[in-house]
Parts: structure tokens; C-alpha cells; sequence
């Protein structure tokens, strides 16, 4: 049997990064990220003995033409389409372009957003055969164990898949959430050229590692939870270990980004994996995120001992009133303290805020710039609210009749679709385009940015990385 899985080519020149609740344009961060549950669903397929071939479009630049001549070339018995809520027309025209080139071939799509809304996928697109419903790996792993069997197919038994059955949409009942994250095997990351993916300043290859899933917080903006689950799963430390050493010694990868909703949401649990990482002398090097509310000095100087050198905070607002009507669950106490100890630890910041919330004002907005300028935050990510289906903020926004746009393209961190009645989009526009120039134009953080410059080939890069990211704002 063969598989062919596939993170689908640019949507209307837009280059999405499609993992989990992270669906974002590439000029959001000038980088793409590893796919590493498309190299995780690999390397299961591959344990059971199934030829597997995986294409990363938005790296290599390959068209929807392109893409359906190595359809064509490899013909695969099962086409399985990563998807986002922005691309998601796109994304699912993939499968209309496998049944162009053989009509047996069957069609699967997984992600956030077809997880919510599955009914619609189908409706969408008729040549699209199956859906998953949440965590792909293991659902997958079952449907291809049955796709491999001869004659007629039982697929009542596969929790979390939804299918056709002639002129119906069979939805059956839902997976849950694998409590142990352990039974995953590492990503085949053989699979992809890990060259494409670097760091934007250094570029130095890096590769994404699961070290838990799950988040018990409620952000109303936050689309996790459908697919991730609300209790904090975490895998044994020392298989997190052994995989940064199996990476760095396999593939010569040195650079991780933790890929958790919050990895510092078990301190206890940090401090071990930190722990084992100093006493193996791994020399690798990470980055993290984090809500502000869930780190102290001890911790964050422990990380950056065990190779840590940037941490992200979920700020979202310098603005209490905010914060609080948004369901963060976090002070702007809170946030400055978990600054000042990531800078007395000797960490980088990326400070991710949101503008758009319900209850901000013009003059909110102004008060988290004024904030954000006088931060010791290193680099900024700069978004506009989107209401994602399934997140409390849409149903607020239905509810309320806030929606200005039903276009699923509209739905990205660059566009301001809803009118509050206390900020419009205009205002939202104004307010991030302020937010960058006054963050990043001025000279201590250009200062910073260029120290770690030291060729002109980096310097190329970053000029060029620049232009992405403006173009992304």
C-alpha cells in the first residue's frame, strides 16, 4: 500500500504553516516549520509496512500542477491532505486534483478546522472520501491497517473518522485523546530535506519535539482544546531526551522548537527534562513557549542552563480589562515579572499579542503599544483576533452579529473581521501597523537584531526576511 501525505501548496500565493491550532502565513515568523505530525503520521505508517511518501509544498515550491504530477508518479492508494481554516478551499481541492489523475485513489483531510466542521469538508468538496476527526496519527495508522485488507471494508470500528457511505456522511463516534503520548513514534524526518527549514537569523536547520499536548486554560480565542483536549498529556522526559539525541546524532540537527501548547504548564516536569538534558550533556539548543503565569527565576535559569535561549509569552494585552474579558486568566503583573526573570535568566522574548479582543478600544490599543515600546521584549508577533470555528470568541461573534465575513480566507492572524461595536477593523489595522513601527524601529531592537549579523549572506536574508514579514502586516 501507499500513502502519500501532503502539507498543500500555497493558497492564493500565501504560503500557510498548517499545524494544529497554528495557522499562519510563513511571513509571520519568515520561517516554515517542520511538519512534524505529517513526519510522525510517516514513520507510523512506515512501522506498518506501508510505503509512504511525504511533500511539503510550501518548501518546495510545488503548484497544484506540480503536485499532480507526483501524484501521478507515485500513485498512491491514499492521499492524506493537511488543512487550515485560511487554505481551506485550496487545501481540499488537493483531493479533486488526486481523482483527476486516478479515480481510485482515495482522499483523506485532517486538521482543526475539518475536525469542527466535517459536514462542510464534504459538502465542499465530493471528491474528498474521508475525514479525521482530532489526533490523526493513530486514526490514520487504523484506516490504512483496513485499506490494506482485500475486499469489502469495515470502518466502524475506526474512532474519530468520518466517511462516505454512498449518497451519506458517516460520522463515527468520537477518538478521545490518547493519554499516552509514548506509544508515538519519533517523526520520520527522512522523509522531508530538513534544510528547509532554518532559523531566520542564524540559519541553522531546526525540527519540532513534542513534549506534551493538551491545555486546561480557557482563552476564548484559542481553537486547541477540539483537538488537542483540555488535561495536560506529557511524554516521559527521558524519551523526550532520547529523541533530541537520536535527532542531533541521525540528522546533525542541534535546534529544537518545543512544540507544546504551553511547556512550562508542569514545572516539576520542566525542571526533570532540564535536569536529564544537562546530565546527558546533549549540547543542543531550544526554544519554548509559555503563559506568563507559569514560570519563576529558578525555572527559567535551569532552561537556559539546558540549552534553552528564547521563550514566547502569550501576552495578547497590556490592557487588564483586556486580558480579563478575553478569559486569559493573567495580570499585566504577571506578564512584566515573567519578562524580567526571562532577562535575568539570560533568555530572548517573543511576545505574542493580539489586538481585537472583546472590550478593546482604539484607546486599549494605544495603551499595549505604549506598553509593548517600553517592554525589554526582543521580537514581537503582532495579530488581529480571529474567531476560528469552535473557539468561544466565534460563538460570541455569532451570537452578537460581530461576523463581518463567512470567506474562510479571511480567517488569518493578518485580517480583522469582526465590528465589536468598541473597535472596528480599521482601527485594528491602525493599531498593529502602529504596534510595528514603533517596536521595531527604534534603535535598540535594530541594534539587537543586527549584532547577531556576521556575513552578507545573513544579511541578505534578514533584509529579505524583513520584506516578508512587513508584507505579512
Amino acid at each position: 500500500m501507499k500513502v502519500y501525505l501532503v502539507n498543500p501548496p500555497a493558497s492564493s500565493g500565501r504560503k500557510i504553516v498548517r499545524e494544529g491550532r497554528c495557522m499562519q502565513r510563513k511571513g509571520a515568523w519568515t520561517t516554515v516549520w517542520p511538519p512534524v505530525t505529517l513526519a510522525t503520521m510517516g514513520a507510523m505508517l512506515l512501522e506498518s509496512g506501508v510505503q509512504v511518501k511525504l511533500s511539503d509544498c510550501i518548501v518546495e515550491n510545488i503548484t497544484h500542477r506540480g503536485l499532480k504530477e507526483k501524484i501521478s508518479a507515485f500513485c498512491p492508494d491514499l492521499l492524506v491532505i493537511n488543512t487550515a481554516t485560511t487554505s481551506i478551499d485550496s487545501d481540499l481541492w488537493c483531493a479533486e486534483s488526486a481523482k483527476e489523475v486516478s479515480a481510485g485513489v482515495k482522499t483523506l483531510a485532517f486538521g482543526l478546522h475539518v475536525t469542527m466542521l466535517a459536514d462542510e469538508a464534504f459538502l465542499k468538496q465530493p471528491s474528498l472520501d474521508f475525514v479525521i476527526r482530532g489526533e490523526p496519527e493513530f486514526c490514520l495508522d487504523e484506516l490504512a491497517g483496513v485499506l490494506k485488507q482485500e475486499g469489502e471494508h469495515d470502518l466502524t470500528g475506526i474512532n474519530g473518522l468520518s466517511y462516505r457511505q454512498g449518497l451519506k456522511i458517516i460520522h463515527n463516534p468520537d477518538r478521545g485523546f490518547d493519554v499516552s503520548l509514548d506509544r508515538l513514534p519519533y517523526p520520520a524526518w527522512e522523509l522531508v530535506n530538513i534544510n528547509n527549514y532554518l532559523l531566520p537569523l542564524s540559519q541553522e536547520p531546526f525540527l519540532l519535539i513534542v513534549t506534551s499536548k493538551g491545555c486546561p486554560h480557557s482563552c476564548l480565542f484559542c481553537p486547541a482544546k477540539p483537538f488537542y483536549g483540555s488535561s495536560l498529556r506529557l511524554r516521559d522526559l527521558r524519551k523526550v531526551a532520547d529523541e533530541m539525541c537520536y535527532v542531533k546524532e541521525r540528522f546533525g540537527v542541534r535546534e529544537f522548537l518545543i512544540w507544546s501548547e504551553s511547556f512550562t504548564e508542569d514545572r516539576q516536569y520542566v525542571i526533570a527534562l532540564c535536569s536529564e538534558i544537562i546530565k546527558r550533556r546533549l549540547g543542543v539548543s531550544w526554544a519554548c513557549n509559555s503563559r506568563a503565569d507559569k514560570v519563576d527565576l529558578e525555572m527559567l535559569k535551569v532552561m537556559k542552563q539546558a540549552g534553552c535561549w528564547m521563550i514566547g509569552y502569550g501576552i495578547e494585552s497590556g490592557s487588564q480589562e483586556v486580558l480579563d474579558a478575553s478569559g486569559k486568566g493573567i495580570t499585566v503583573r504577571q506578564i512584566e515579572d515573567a519578562l524580567r526573570w526571562a532577562k535575568e535568566a539570560g533568555l530572548e522574548v517573543t511576545g505574542h499579542l493580539i489586538f481585537g479582543l472583546p472590550q478593546e478600544t482604539l484607546s486599549s490599543g494605544l495603551k499595549t503599544i505604549e506598553w509593548l515600546v517600553k517592554s525589554d521584549i526582543d521580537f514581537a508577533q503582532i495579530y488581529s483576533a480571529v474567531p476560528w470555528p469552535s473557539t468561544p470568541l466565534y460563538q460570541i461573534a455569532k451570537l452578537k452579529g460581530w461576523l463581518l465575513s463567512s470567506n474562510w480566507e479571511l480567517y488569518e492572524q493578518n485580517h480583522y473581521i469582526l465590528d465589536t461595536g468598541s473597535i472596528s477593523p480599521k482601527e485594528v489595522k491602525y493599531l498593529r501597523r502602529l504596534a510595528a513601527r514603533r517596536f521595531y524601529f527604534s534603535w535598540r531592537r535594530i541594534w539587537r537584531v543586527f549584532r547577531k549579523i556576521d556575513s552578507f549572506k545573513k544579511l541578505y536574508i534578514f533584509l529579505k526576511a524583513i520584506r516578508e514579514f512587513i508584507s505579512w502586516l
